[in-house]
């Protein structure tokens, strides 16, 4: 190999691990940013928490949530609620408004649709706490589920340790 090759391959290697390291960068500074745009916690008291949930509840006054978890119960997914088509309504959002309150900490999540369709499995799983127990082989429901919905009331719920989550749709 003449010297001008073997410069050559030496520029095409420096080229391709200065453009990884540039990709690379992008990767972990898009998702930090996607991060602070959509997940908000703030350190807050139980009676502050207590106003934000009832607020959201008051959104959804007499509808009844897609999922149910009964004390000691497996979860119910309520199927009247999903009905054969898909909604009218397009969702643009899967939100969420959990309190913890051993950490005093009220969170807000906002993920965008197009980012849920985007996963490889169309089952969604939501959480896995001690309270809060919803997996996608346990409950079997899909985005397509939600879509048929519609805009509503996936999950309210309180835990044994007084943590509460609202998860809807929008």
């Amino acid at each position: 190999m003449s010297q001008s090759q073997r410069q050559t391959w030496v520029s095409i290697v420096i080229a391709a691990v200065i453009i990884v390291a540039i990709l690379a960068v992008t990767v972990v500074g898009g998702t930090a940013f996607f991060i602070y745009r959509h997940v908000h916690t703030q350190f807050t008291g139980e009676q502050s928490a207590g106003e934000e949930f009832a607020q959201t509840r008051a959104r959804f006054a007499g509808q009844k949530p897609l999922i149910e978890i009964r004390r000691g119960d497996e979860p119910v997914l309520h199927r009247e609620l999903v009905t054969g088509s898909t909604s009218i309504a397009k969702l643009d959002s899967l939100r969420v408004l959990a309190y913890d309150t051993r950490a005093q900490k009220l969170i807000r999540v906002s993920i965008p649709f197009w980012l849920l369709r985007l996963a490889p499995s169309n089952k969604f799983s939501l959480f896995s706490d001690n309270g809060i127990d919803l997996d996608a082989d346990r409950v079997h429901l899909t985005l397509d589920d939600l879509e048929r919905r519609g805009p509503g009331l996936i999950l309210d719920q309180a835990d044994r340790r007084g943590s509460q989550v609202i998860v809807w749709t929008e």
